[in-house]
Parts: C-alpha cells; structure tokens; sequence
C-alpha cells in the first residue's frame, strides 16, 4: 500500500509540473533529433510508411503497448512481493526515484512531444495516434492518470521508456542465474523495444526522450543499488 500511495503521488506532482508549467519547450528536443537522424525525424517517418490511408489494426496494438507502460512494472513489483520481497523492496525504491525524478524534470523542463509540436506548426507530418482509438487490452484502460491532474506533455524524460528500461534490467538481473536467463531476458528486451517503437510511432516521444529515459531508469537502479550496497539491506 505504501509503494501504490507513492505511485499515485508521483501521478499527482506529475499533473501538478503541467499545472504550475503548462507552456512546453518544443524547439529543442526537436533540433537535437534533428541533429541524432540526419534532419529526419523517426515520428514522421514511421507515420508516412505506416500510417498511410487512415487507421489500420495495428495502430490500436501499439496504442495498448503504450497504455500499458505504467500496469507492467507494476505487476512485475506485485510479483516480486509474492516471491522475492527484498527484492521488491530495491526494485520499487528504484521505481520511485525515477518516477519523483521524471516529475521534477517534468516541472523544470516541460517538454512537448512530436504530436503537440506539430500542432503547434513546429513540425509537419506528425499526428497523435490513438485518440478515439479501441484498445486491445482492458489493463491499457485501468490507468491511476483517469483520477489525478493529467499533464497532456510529460515527455522528456518518457517514462514509456524507462518504465520498460528499468524493467528489462530487474529481469535480466533476477533471472541472470538462472536457466530462462535468454529467454527471459529477451521477452523483457522484446517489451522495451516494442514500448520504444509504439511510442514514437504514435507521436508521443522523440527518440531523445526515450534515451533521457533509459538513462534516468539505468541511473535509479545503480544509485538504489549503491545505497543498498552502503546500508548493508537485504537483496
């Protein structure tokens, strides 16, 4: 109860960055993405090659990839809880230091992503993916964000990203002696990149915020490691 309150409150601060900041930057995540793709941007060239002639069936696939994002890590806690609790302990202490982390950066630097960008003429052939759109899955619709102050931005850093980063790290750390270490690990990396493809493809990240991400998620799992290491704490 005490990790699931922390997550609801991370929801909360996370509105209230949108609330206190609600003008995004959108110059300069788009010029570095620029300058990492040669002047493409992967949205908009993902949206021309696939999302030609309207809506297609694997738009609300990848539309309940991304509402996922915040029920797996979630279920991997609950599932540690049941069978390995002082792991469980590490891995959502490192849940929420990069949840708390992201939603400061959310207030220092709001940050639009492709889809407001283009809305709000900075860019061109980018549009958002998945309003009015059917999900796959029921778990994409049981989201904590339907009952706190929504931040329509938080993009940098995505949380789709290191959500599923930290994810595939826990998994392939848990599981590394054991014989399902390859198979484990690549289901988990399979999920990271099919959270990162979604996410760019719908128009909600730049790939610059996937990599803010991945780099925040590796950086809460070493500094909760370090300190449990340093406290001496049960792993």
């Amino acid at each position: 109860m005490p990790f699931a309150a922390s997550i609801v409150l991370y929801a909360e601060l996370r509105g209230l960055a949108h609330t206190l900041r609600p003008v995004p930057h959108y110059r300069p995540q788009l010029r570095l993405e620029e300058l990492l793709f040669a002047g493409h941007l992967p949205s908009a060239v993902l949206q021309e090659r696939l999302g030609r002639g309207g809506e297609h069936w694997y738009d609300a696939l990848l539309v309940s990839v991304t509402r996922i994002h915040s029920t797996v890590p979630v279920v991997l806690a609950f599932v540690l809880w049941m069978r390995r609790r002082a792991l469980f302990y590490r891995f959502a202490a490192s849940m929420l230091v990069l949840s708390y982390a992201a939603a400061l950066v959310f207030l220092l630097f709001p940050a639009a992503p492709p889809w407001a960008a283009a809305e709000a003429r900075f860019l061109e052939g980018v549009s958002r993916i998945g309003t009015g759109l059917p999900s796959f899955s029921y778990l994409g619709q049981v989201s904590i964000y339907h009952f706190v102050d929504s931040n329509p931005y938080a993009a940098i850093p995505s949380l789709h990203g290191g959500y599923s980063f930290l994810v595939f790290l826990y998994v392939a750390s848990v599981t590394r002696r054991s014989r399902w270490w390859w198979l484990a690990t690549a289901a988990a990396g399979l999920y990271a990149l099919a959270q990162a493809f979604a996410a760019v493809y719908t128009g909600n990240h730049y790939v610059v915020d996937l990599l803010a991400g991945d780099a925040l998620a590796a950086g809460s799992m070493l500094a909760v490691g370090a300190l449990w290491r340093r406290r001496g704490f049960p792993e």
